[in-house]
């Protein structure tokens, strides 16, 4: 990523993201839909297996700790 721009702040909770709740205000679930909904695409695009895919682009154990392409641990 030659460059970006990147405003956030982060919270660590015990809690999952937007609460557990089907209807939570922070709409994860029409996000993580759209999130999975991407993976399929670029293993269609790619024309891999959607499992084998994902496993190509698992974080392992000892990958850790990792770093993003934008620098974040």
């Amino acid at each position: 990523v030659p460059v970006a721009h990147l405003t956030a702040r982060g919270v660590y909770t015990n809690k999952a993201p937007g609460g557990v709740a089907y209807r939570c205000s922070f709409r994860v679930t029409e996000a993580m839909f759209f999130q999975e909904r991407m993976v399929q695409e670029a293993a269609n695009d790619l024309g891999m297996d959607q499992a084998a895919f994902r496993r190509m682009n698992f974080v392992g154990d000892d990958d850790f700790p990792h770093r993003t392409p934008l620098g974040f641990l």
